[in-house]
């Protein structure tokens, strides 16, 4: 009697166990099933009972290509082999039964289940093996997330329409900027006669002004590239320092102008390395430039280079004015600017977020250190043999040449 009594109380705890199962079974709001190793269903949730509009004895003991409405079995073959055969969601089942290796959140498109036939399905689907009296079972959840498909692709061709509005305002702004700065510099060198002093005032702003409209659309369009992935680049094998020392070349004057000494150090073992020359004279002369407009005259901008470790280690330091610390970690973002109380300083906000761009895409690290009134140094560090999908830059010239 105490034994029948036991067993009984046992019983009686198992079904309660089994019983809250089913209640959390039931209660995940995706769809849940538990599939045997012939893909026949053997318990499904409230989910999925509801998305099909079956009743649960409709769905248990039939194949899950029926369970889940896919128009393919519900022909008369009942299976095509050149559709079935690539089933994402089939594979994977039949893969983790002989792997029992899970599967998490893998986002497929479906055209089949649920009787889909115009509409495009997105599902997250995660599998995990699961072992029930020496028998295997995949637990299938199916999350349908054709909503934030949806949602992704208006927000990427919404993406798409804003970069080709910008690219087509800023080409077209680009000829008619290119006449108004030839014109002006005709008007200036005393072609169309001479000029008064007061004239000439005037038309230096004018040109000054359309230097810096030109500019922000330069940047503008190399921005919008960047991101786009569609900007061209030339790796080649070129010796570093003649690129150094060429950009460092082209700002000695500007550094002069400003009397500040600039000084140029590289490491004469720095030898060759795989980049895109005009590219990084883009980004030397971009923060040469910086190091200059933010260093008081008398001051030192320097530029060291040097080999570490298969990769190439390029610093600009100036003691200039700095940076403040709140600011250090933004300035590589697009459009912001670092306000200076009584050192305003013309520019897009769109330099640094370019330099950071290019080196990225030299598979290089671009980071920067600074004190405020102290100075502030760049560092970029970039492996020598470039980036490892270097063959892809013919493709991207090809594609430049076809959205343009």
């Amino acid at each position: 009697m105490e034994e029948t009594a036991t067993n009984e109380k046992l019983n009686f705890i198992i079904k309660l166990k089994s019983k809250s199962l089913e209640v959390i079974f039931d209660a995940v709001p995706d769809g849940l099933l538990l599939v045997d190793e012939k893909l026949v269903v053997c318990r499904v949730n409230e989910a999925i009972r509801k998305r099909t509009g079956k009743e649960y004895k409709e769905i248990i003991n039939s194949s899950i290509c029926d369970a889940l409405q896919c128009r393919i079995a519900a022909t008369e073959k009942g299976f095509d082999d050149s559709i079935c055969g690539k089933c994402i969601l089939r594979n994977n089942i039949l893969n983790v039964l002989k792997t029992a290796k899970a599967v998490e959140e893998l986002e497929f498109e479906s055209k089949t289940l649920f009787n889909c036939k115009d509409n495009k399905l997105w599902f997250a689907l995660t599998l995990k093996p699961v072992v029930v009296d020496e028998r295997k079972y995949a637990v299938v959840c199916l999350n349908d997330i054709s909503v934030k498909k949806c949602a992704e692709e208006k927000v990427a061709e919404s993406m798409q329409m804003k970069q080709q509005f910008i690219s087509t305002v800023s080409h077209e702004l680009r000829t008619p900027l290119t006449a108004i700065r030839e014109g002006l510099n005709i008007v200036l060198e005393g072609v169309a006669g001479k000029l008064k002093d007061k004239q000439r005032e005037f038309l230096q702003l004018s040109k000054r002004n359309v230097d810096r409209l030109s500019a922000l659309i330069n940047d503008v369009l190399d921005f919008q590239k960047l991101e786009s992935g569609r900007m061209t680049f030339n790796f080649e094998s070129s010796n570093i320092a003649d690129t150094i020392n060429e950009a460092a070349d082209t700002m000695k004057l500007i550094a002069k102008k400003h009397n500040i000494e600039l000084e140029v150090e590289i490491e004469s073992t720095i030898g060759t390395a795989i980049f895109d020359h005009n590219k990084m004279i883009q980004v030397l002369t971009n923060l040469l430039s910086n190091a200059i407009k933010f260093t008081p005259e008398n001051g030192k901008v320097q530029l060291c280079a040097r080999l570490i470790n298969d990769a190439i280690s390029i610093t600009i330091s100036d003691n200039g004015m700095g940076i403040p610390k709140e600011d250090l970690s933004k300035i590589f973002e697009r459009f912001y600017r670092v306000q200076r109380p009584g050192k305003e300083i013309c520019g897009t906000g769109l330099g640094l977020p370019i330099v950071a761009q290019i080196i990225n895409r030299h598979n290089g690290v671009i980071s920067v250190e600074s004190e405020l009134n102290k100075g502030t140094t760049f560092i970029i560090s970039m492996p020598i043999k470039g980036p490892q999908d270097t063959l892809d830059s013919g493709r991207d010239e090809i594609l430049e040449k076809t959205l343009n």
